[in-house]
């Protein structure tokens, strides 16, 4: 199973507590799309965004392009002000159990999961990931908008295979 980990595109600064992306937000959209057009990322079965638009839109040309499943879930949601830690923490590690339990059927083996969501999602994800490389590393800890890392996920092992940022 393939699970390409997405920051949503570049946001939009307005007041608003669910910003759509900006131009280059929308841009960068559009040049996801175009790389899984050309094959630089693989297309997906499975689309997985948060309830937030900006995450929405950074998919929304891939999933029109693939025509694959698509989902918004409050497991990936940004932190929320009523969470502690421990509680985003667990809802993280939710959804990461979810794909690991996919990763060791059958049946699930071929599916390509993109998932986008929000920067702090990422980082405590990057702590809970059980990968061949330390996620924990300076080359890991900083996210900018539509960065993406790919990997191969093989019976809960997630190997890291490819790093990029659509520009």
């Amino acid at each position: 199973m393939i699970v390409v980990l997405f920051r949503h595109g570049h946001k939009d600064f307005n007041p608003s507590d669910d910003p759509p992306l900006s131009p280059k937000g929308l841009d960068q959209a559009v040049k996801l799309a175009e790389n899984v057009n050309n094959n630089t990322l693989p297309a997906p079965t499975h689309c997985w965004s948060s309830l937030k638009l900006r995450t929405f839109q950074t998919l929304e040309k891939v999933i029109q392009l693939t025509n694959c499943k698509s989902e918004k879930i409050t497991e990936l949601n940004v932190r929320s002000y009523s969470e502690n830690n421990l509680q985003f923490r667990a809802r993280v590690q939710k959804f990461l159990n979810f794909l690991d339990s996919k990763s060791i059927k059958p049946e699930h083996r071929h599916e390509v999961h993109f998932i986008c969501t929000h920067y702090d999602w990422i980082e405590e994800a990057m702590t809970l990931i059980q990968c061949d490389k330390n996620l924990n590393s300076f080359e890991y800890a900083s996210w900018s908008p539509a960065q993406y890392l790919v990997f191969e996920l093989q019976d809960q092992t997630w190997h890291l295979s490819q790093k990029g940022v659509i520009t």
